[in-house]
């Protein structure tokens, strides 16, 4: 007998691939990703952020980018997911705001919050129904304009919204008796409605619903043959974007104790609906944790570029230029692409779906 071992059996790379190819038509993409325990290593980090954070205009940074983490999700969810381009992000930002500051009074944060998130729902609900015939382009024309309008209308129902001079004298955030009164208090109740907003998006990501919405998005015609309503699917499918939206408005309202509509036009000189597709591309549409990590930096972008104030529009452009050119699938595609690279160098083990 020769005392050399037997090498692989003919059968065994087929059997790999015939394995491979299963797992990627029965089980969905996204079960290769390891987003909880992402989750859990992101949830550490925003828990031990404050020792390291000195001051209360550290945590009104910190705070920013937590809002716009939201509004990022919500944009995430009816840009990526839905398929739909929408303008009007400032809109249910300012609605949110402005029906928590009339809720809270009387009802208390938790009924407020609940009522803006309602509401922001029920609007966006009703802004893609009215506009359901529009083709994509003509769509995003269109919020545009009714995000403008719901801004003058805002801006004119001055019993609602205090006009030119805002609403003020709206409490501070209180959950059964515990009031979030400090810079770290009202940052960690952030900070959990920011990671409450992204386990969400995982589960639903993980759920028939995604690939139901999916379905809609991709083929929507042949959806309809399947028995699946497309166009009720995409009206519930914006209005949950815009509930996230809602939430970071009431979150906002909550922890700065007024609210004006300058605060929903532009911030760091750009239009907050600019802003927050540069934060979704910029970070990246193929994850839930592109918006995340695209509002996070460009919050902090501006201030570390303060030094430089006279090149600091231009270096702020240079940045995000050269990113999305370099990485037009967001800084996420990135760490997708390290991650699958570094399995293909391990023997015997095929790339994760």
């Amino acid at each position: 007998m020769s005392g050399t071992e037997p090498g692989p059996h003919p059968a065994d790379p087929l059997r790999r691939l015939s394995d491979e190819l299963t797992e990627r038509l029965v089980r969905p993409r996204v079960y290769g990703r390891h987003q909880w325990r992402i989750w859990w290593g992101v949830a550490v980090v925003v828990a031990l952020l404050p020792l390291v954070i000195a001051g209360g205009y550290q945590f009104n940074i910190a705070v920013n980018a937590e809002l716009f983490a939201i509004l990022s999700l919500g944009f995430y969810f009816q840009f990526a997911l839905a398929g739909q381009f929408s303008f009007a992000t400032p809109a249910y930002y300012a609605v949110g705001a402005y029906t928590f500051a009339w809720a809270a009074p009387s009802g208390g944060f938790l009924l407020a919050f609940g009522a803006a998130v309602v509401v922001t729902a029920a609007l966006g609900a009703l802004t893609k129904l009215l506009l359901a015939r529009s083709p994509l382009i003509h769509f995003a024309i269109a919020t545009l304009a009714f995000g403008s309008l719901v801004l003058i209308v805002l801006q004119n129902w001055t019993s609602f919204s205090g006009g030119g001079q805002g609403t003020f004298g709206i409490p501070q955030p209180s959950i059964f008796g515990y009031l979030f009164d400090t810079g770290t208090k009202q940052y960690y109740l952030c900070g959990t409605v920011t990671l409450l907003g992204v386990a969400l998006l995982i589960l639903f990501e993980r759920s028939p619903a995604q690939r139901d919405l999916v379905f809609v998005r991709d083929m929507g015609a042949v959806a309809q043959t399947a028995g699946l309503r497309s166009a009720h699917v995409q009206v519930v499918a914006f209005g949950a974007g815009a509930s996230f939206m809602g939430a970071a408005g009431a979150l906002l309202a909550s922890t700065a104790g007024f609210v004006d509509l300058s605060s929903f036009s532009t911030a760091n000189g750009v239009s907050i609906a600019l802003l927050v597709l540069l934060m979704v591309l910029l970070g990246g549409v193929g994850s839930v944790w592109g918006p995340v990590i695209g509002a996070a930096l460009l919050t902090v972008l501006p201030q570390v570029l303060a030094r430089w104030k006279s090149y600091e529009e231009l270096i702020y452009s240079v940045i995000i230029l050269v990113v999305i050119l370099v990485l037009p699938g967001g800084i996420t595609s990135l760490l997708t692409e390290l991650r699958t690279r570094r399995t293909r160098r391990r023997p015997g083990r095929a790339p994760a779906p």
